[in-house]
């Protein structure tokens, strides 16, 4: 994660705390492209495409989220609402590259 150059206590204007936002949501941006990254890698090792979709492993990681976001005060139906769509589209995404690599 991105170490933000100010804290929330230590912003003085809302410049600041925008700054910090910004900084912040450019790192979470770049942190899915990296992720969606490892899920093209992962497309390879695939050989079904159930293995692609991996429902249990799906259901499982929802469940890990869910549990992280309220170990960090986050609204953990927010969160895997957020990682359910994520993830549905890194999969769509995955299942084209590994159909197009099993051709």
């Amino acid at each position: 994660m991105t170490t933000p150059d100010l804290m929330p206590d230590d912003c003085a204007s809302m410049e600041d705390i925008r700054r910090e936002i910004d900084r912040l949501d450019k790192s979470v941006i770049e942190t899915f492209a990296l992720r969606y990254q490892y899920v093209l890698a992962a497309a390879p090792f695939k050989s079904s495409a159930t293995a692609v979709r991996a429902p249990e492993r799906f259901a499982a990681m929802l469940a890990q989220r869910r549990t992280w976001a309220s170990d960090n005060g986050l609204n953990p139906d927010v969160i895997e609402k957020l990682f359910h769509d994520l993830v549905n589209h890194f999969i769509d995404e995955e299942m084209r590259h590994w159909q197009n690599s099993s051709n």
